[in-house]
């Protein structure tokens, strides 16, 4: 994001923080089209995103006046978003169990490159991949958040976060050889 995007992005959360609805909805536009990916990307049923993207700005709009970083804004919204997704999950049984212990890789490979041909594979594959795969690839790589980011997002630790991140991209690499 670039520093003049980065200004207006704040002056935005500052007139939502007063209650600006002309703001908030001009921050709905900025953010739609990842958040929808990133939430229908957890979900296997993606009709219950457009739910779920609701209740998400809802509890944004409910919840923004105490926000006291707004550089933190993006981080903020996708951990509510997770959550609201995994709340829908757990209610409906569809969560499988994460391994919040899983052993830390030996290397971590953070730069993997895919041509613009592979883009619609990489997509269809992400799709098969378990939950707790899909949503570090896409933070990372389609957010392009930091490590440090995601950790805060899935509120986990930094070693958590590295570890996923390999044996997602382990599970990616497979299911694109298929």
């Amino acid at each position: 994001m670039s520093r003049s995007d980065k200004l207006i992005e704040q002056v935005l959360l500052l007139r939502c923080q007063i209650g600006d609805m002309d703001a908030f909805t001009e921050l709905i536009e900025r953010y739609e089209r990842p958040l929808r990916y990133f939430i229908s990307g957890l979900l296997a049923k993606p009709e219950i995103a457009e739910d779920i993207f609701q209740e998400t700005w809802l509890a944004v709009v409910r919840r923004i006046s105490g926000l006291k970083n707004v550089d933190a804004f993006p981080v903020w919204l996708y951990r509510i978003a997770r959550n609201k997704v995994y709340e829908h999950l757990r209610r409906t049984r569809e969560l499988s169990r994460l391994c919040e212990d899983l052993p830390a890789p030996g290397h971590i490979d953070d730069c993997d490159a895919f041509s613009p041909e592979d883009a619609a594979k990489v997509h269809r594959c992400l799709r098969k991949l378990q939950p707790e795969h899909r949503e570090v690839l896409m933070l990372r790589f389609l957010e392009q958040m930091s490590y440090q980011q995601i950790a805060q997002v899935l509120n986990c630790s930094l070693g958590t976060v590295k570890s996923r991140i390999h044996y997602a991209k382990l599970a990616l690499r497979k299911e694109m050889e298929r």
